[in-house]
């Protein structure tokens, strides 16, 4: 009893902290004056030190079943052993091997919170009633002080950009909409339905499109991923070879529409930018090539040294100070260019291996038990979110840490789900 609550203990505080931060309301990156490079906060490392030496006598005092979780997860550890072995030959030796020592504590943490709880209902619980707190802080944060709220380009509340509430909010959509499904009286319903449509009002405040994108995705295709999980494999080779036909007669259809009209089919795709994502894409895929198996190493390609930093060796746009990028907009890529083709080998195979464990323990679950469509769900929003931002294995990123959180967890769980099964 004592190390379930603690574990929850650990769950919460660092939820807390990856959401929230170390700084509420700080705005925008902090340039340390003598490197010309962002200000680096001694405050976060000991953080995530502290929530891993919170959470170590769970690990310790349950031993057998920490080595079993961390053998289910072992392709994960094998990642991490690449990782490592980048930081040898990394551009910026310095920072890449920080930031890897923060994601291998940011495991630990999720090994300490798979370990200690091992009821399913009050992991989601417990990430559900986190969230809906935060989103709680940051409506009354909106409504006393909107000022300090609203910035330009959209509400950000307590938080350091618009984006981070959008990502934050989407999370909690996520996680009170998994609960309120979960809940078996009236009065839980709406409790949980009544966050969920707290966590979405702020969302659309925030005006992250991307957000927004996901969640209007996941209302629509979960109920039928769910049918179609839950259904006879023939049915499952139907849709699919259906699916596959309506997208080959859109292609065919707009194909030949255009070419009737004597117009360019790829014509429409050629001036998309994505808010001008694709000039960084365009940077970051040209460094890669010089370096396409090994990569530049983990997290030494932005927000480095400014000395060793390739974008800010350039005059493009977003290499200049009132535009400082610290990330491509893609986790892919920037997972491509840091730890090479191998690197974004495992991490792929990974996200498909989660999401193929994750909806197995959705067509074994009960209609009442949440955790395992919310972390089916969170893994598919993580998949697509790197297509536009990038958090897929990026330190201090808040959904780098919830997507680790929801690969070891599905781990375990498909374990214990297994050996129930002989």
């Amino acid at each position: 009893m004592a190390l379930r609550r603690l574990a929850s203990a650990v769950l919460i505080l660092t939820l807390l902290y990856v959401m929230i931060g170390h700084s509420p309301y700080s705005r925008g990156l902090k340039i340390d004056e003598a490197t010309g490079g962002t200000e680096l906060s001694p405050i976060n490392r000991y953080a995530w030190l502290l929530l891993m030496g919170l959470g170590a006598p769970v690990l310790v005092l349950r031993w057998r079943r920490t080595i079993e979780v961390a053998l289910a997860a072992w392709p994960v550890l094998l990642l991490f052993v690449w990782f490592a072995m980048t930081t040898t030959w990394a551009l910026d030796p310095a920072a890449s091997n920080r930031r890897m020592i923060l994601y291998v504590v940011a495991l630990v943490i999720c090994l300490t919170v798979a370990v200690g709880i091992e009821d399913r209902r009050r992991v989601l619980t417990l990430m559900a009633g986190t969230s809906g707190f935060v989103m709680v802080i940051d409506m009354i944060s909106w409504i006393v002080a909107p000022g300090l709220s609203m910035t330009e380009i959209g509400l950000a509340a307590i938080h350091s950009h618009k984006n981070t509430l959008g990502a934050v909010a989407l999370f909690a959509a996520l996680a009170c909409g998994a609960q309120t499904l979960s809940q078996t009286q009236r009065r839980g319903r709406l409790i949980w339905g009544g966050v969920t449509l707290l966590s979405i009002l702020l969302m659309i405040a925030s005006l992250s499109k991307t957000s927004m994108v996901i969640l209007a995705g996941v209302v629509i295709l979960a109920p039928i991923l769910v049918f179609l999980t839950r259904s006879r494999l023939g049915v499952r080779w139907s849709a699919a070879l259906a699916v596959l036909f309506l997208l080959l007669v859109v292609v065919f259809v707009w194909t030949a529409i255009h070419l009737a009209l004597g117009a360019d089919p790829l014509g429409p795709f050629r001036t998309v930018t994505f808010t001008m994502r694709t000039d960084v894409w365009k940077f970051a895929l040209g460094e890669f090539a010089a370096h396409p198996w090994r990569g530049l190493g983990f997290g030494s390609f932005w927000d480095i040294d400014p000395r060793l930093q390739p974008s800010l060796h350039t005059d493009l746009w977003f290499a200049q100070p009132d535009a400082a990028t610290n990330g491509s907009h893609n986790g892919y890529i920037d997972l491509m260019v840091t730890t090479g083709l191998i690197g974004l080998s495992g991490g792929i195979v990974l996200l498909f291996r989660w999401m193929s464990k994750a909806w197995t323990l959705v067509r074994n679950s009960g209609p009442r038990d949440g955790l395992p469509l919310f972390l089916a769900v969170l893994v598919v929003a993580v998949f697509v979110h790197n297509f536009m931002e990038s958090s897929y294995f990026t330190a201090n990123s808040f959904f780098g840490f919830l997507v680790l959180l929801a690969g070891v967890l599905i781990e375990a769980q498909s374990r214990d789900r297994a050996l129930e099964a002989r």
